[in-house]
């Protein structure tokens, strides 16, 4: 997919409500996981992202986790208007330590 096609799916109205809707369950899953061998720094900016997205119901103060998440889901390639849930869910799942702002040194 081009640049200029991840753009216009990344501001559809359509996959943006997928989008939020794939971040809810994902919060829900992630608020509700063990430490286990994360880092305390990486569980606690998981866990945040997800009580931020609770609260705010996907969307934050200004609209900003869903835009965040619209894009990220977005820049992958195989992500289409045509995708299913589970690949959009798929994909929310493997941006959540990302959109979180875990690194490879927490």
């Amino acid at each position: 997919m081009a640049f200029v096609e991840q753009i216009t799916l990344a501001k559809d109205e359509a996959f943006r409500s997928r989008v939020r809707m794939a971040i809810m369950t994902a919060a829900v899953l992630v608020a509700g996981e063990a430490q286990n061998a994360m880092s305390t720094t990486a569980y606690l900016k998981r866990q945040g992202l997800a009580t931020k997205v609770l609260a705010a119901a996907g969307y934050g103060e200004h609209g900003e986790i869903l835009e965040m998440f619209a894009w990220a889901v977005a820049q992958n390639s195989a992500i289409s208007s045509d995708s299913t849930d589970s690949d959009v869910q798929f994909t929310v799942n493997s941006v959540w330590s990302d959109c979180a702002g875990v690194t490879v040194l927490d």
